[in-house]
């Protein structure tokens, strides 16, 4: 791989692995360090780069190996939902924006309760858009177990927000 192809990819990928990575690490600064390092070790790892199949759900699985890796390392902490999604609208009248910001917590609530395999899997499919084959690339789960996860998470999901309604 050559350093304009390299360039190229990190375009293509960066902001989905530091989705990824902040979903994963729940922190904006580590989440760049995260990315940083994936692209690192991607950089270093070129020559093999040429017989992988799919290079973005390669750079997705090292994004998510090493933010685990990372909140391995340390203690886990929590952070307040504020720092990560800013719900601001032009048009929307102030009591509008305090409903849609309770109901993204409660979501979230709900999303950060689930499993990790079921929140990754959700954060693959539902909100990167990766196809259950990149997603069993990327996380070495089999494609049925991906959509018995997926299934599952949606699942919880709709129950619970049926619940806080």
């Amino acid at each position: 791989m050559q350093v304009e192809e390299f360039n190229k990819l990190v375009e293509r990928m960066r902001d989905k692995m530091f989705r990824l990575a902040l979903r994963v690490v729940k922190n904006e600064e580590e989440a760049h360090d995260v990315v940083q390092d994936s692209f690192i070790k991607v950089w270093n790892k070129r020559e093999k780069l040429a017989e992988i199949d799919n290079p973005d759900a390669y750079c997705m699985t090292i994004a998510r190996n090493m933010g685990i890796d990372k909140l391995r390392a340390r203690k886990m902490e929590t952070s307040d939902i504020d720092n990560h999604f800013d719900i601001k609208s032009k048009t929307a009248d102030p009591e509008r924006t305090l409903v849609a910001k309770q109901e993204l917590n409660n979501v979230m609530k709900v999303v950060n309760s689930l499993p990790e395999n079921h929140r990754t899997v959700i954060q693959l499919r539902d909100i990167e858009g990766y196809t259950y084959k990149e997603i069993s690339e990327m996380t070495g789960y089999s494609i049925e177990k991906v959509k018995v996860y997926l299934h599952r998470a949606r699942t919880k999901l709709r129950q619970q927000i049926r619940r806080s309604d």
